[in-house]
């Protein structure tokens, strides 16, 4: 079984969800570290793809709306204001926000729903874990969003 969180990360962003959450449960704490901040890392990257600092908190909300009816089915494992916090958080507007267990469900719920909305071909998903890593990697989480294609400002107007 592959314990490697970058693989892990791959599959379940794949929608190979059979055997996912096992993976996870062999993780050592290493692994979960690394996991959690390639998840926030990804996130980073997609957030940047889709939204912009200073932008109007109206699509985000949407967003976020649409994200918690997709993939959470109970509609309480998703708290939206935690939501919307990691959203403006990846965009500069606020502090990050600590990998504890209700962020990280957050930050797949997220995740899920941006990289859906963008129907990535697979090379598209390799390109955003490969800035994730680097998202990863940087201690700022200050991951330049054009290392996947992003669409920033200047390129809106």
């Amino acid at each position: 079984m592959v314990t490697d969180p970058h693989a892990a990360l791959r599959g379940l962003l794949a929608g190979r969800l059979r055997g996912h959450e096992r993976r996870l449960r062999r993780f050592a704490e290493a692994d979960w570290r690394r996991y959690a901040d390639l998840l926030a890392g990804a996130l980073l990257v997609a957030v940047r793809r889709r939204f912009v600092a200073g932008q109007d908190r109206a699509p985000v909300i949407r967003f976020v709306a649409s994200a918690r009816e997709r993939y959470d089915a109970t509609g309480r494992d998703v708290d939206p204001v935690l939501a919307e916090a990691l959203v403006w958080a990846a965009l500069g507007e606020r502090p990050p926000v600590p990998h504890d267990a209700a962020a990280i469900v957050a930050r797949t719920v997220l995740l899920l729903g941006l990289l859906e909305d963008e129907g990535l071909t697979d090379r598209e998903l390799d390109e955003i874990l490969v800035a994730a890593a680097h998202a990863a990697d940087d201690p700022a989480h200050g991951a330049d969003p054009q290392l996947v294609g992003a669409t920033v400002e200047s390129d809106r107007q």
